[in-house]
């Protein structure tokens, strides 16, 4: 048993505010279930415990705090938040939070999955937050819905214009889900829309890039 590490902790993020409701917390797990090459079931051990588990059963947690992630502190300012898969999580939470502080800075939201009639996270929910003005902008990218894939990234520099108009006037932007690919291609387009738009060559969009990191208004989150 010596030889077997330690179970690592599974760490999701806050899907609500507290604002809306102080006495309960969402967060958005993708349930993990397959069989591998022998046939054999495989499943996640948090997500199908979650999943699985009774609406009155037990569920030890504890809180890592993540203190660089969180919404703009000032409410005028405009907020870019791209999450793909449930990347998406914190991003309904930094929804419900500005609306309940009666932020006035539009909230742009990218969002990306394989299918649009069974992955659409809080379709629903983001349409009723387009509607009462909170989501100024929601553009998506169903990756397997056409023959060209399409992905968060193709939409950000469809969208190279509007989006580096946002962050020339002051818009923070965020990046939540996969580390391995989804980040990388993220941020590859975001200095090319930088490098384009902004009339840069590819090293001095890379350094604003980077000045933005410095400035703390290009957080990421990424596992």
């Amino acid at each position: 048993m010596n030889a077997l590490p330690k179970l690592q902790p599974r760490l999701y993020s806050i899907s609500s505010s507290p604002l809306v409701d102080p006495d309960t917390i969402r967060t958005t797990v993708s349930v993990v279930r397959f069989a591998n090459e022998a046939g054999r079931e495989r499943k996640g051990v948090c997500s199908t415990f979650l999943a699985d588990a009774g609406p009155d059963a037990p569920v030890p947690v504890f809180v890592q705090r993540a203190t660089h992630f969180k919404p703009p502190a000032d409410g005028a300012t405009p907020a870019i938040m791209v999450g793909p898969g449930t990347g998406i999580s914190p991003f309904v939470g930094f929804l419900h939070d500005r609306r309940a502080r009666g932020a006035t800075g539009p909230n742009w939201l990218f969002f990306g999955a394989p299918r649009e009639s069974t992955d659409h996270y809080y379709a629903d929910e983001l349409g009723r937050l387009r509607a009462d003005g909170t989501l100024a902008r929601l553009d998506t990218a169903f990756s397997r819905d056409q023959r060209a894939k399409v992905y968060v990234q193709d939409r950000m520099r469809e969208h190279g214009a509007q989006l580096w108009a946002w962050l020339r006037d002051g818009a923070h932007f965020y990046v939540c889900g996969d580390a391995t690919r989804m980040a990388k291609d993220v941020d590859l387009a975001l200095r090319e829309v930088v490098a384009a738009h902004g009339k840069m060559s590819a090293d001095d969009a890379a350094a604003w890039v980077k000045q933005l990191a410095a400035d703390k208004r290009y957080v990421r989150d990424v596992y």
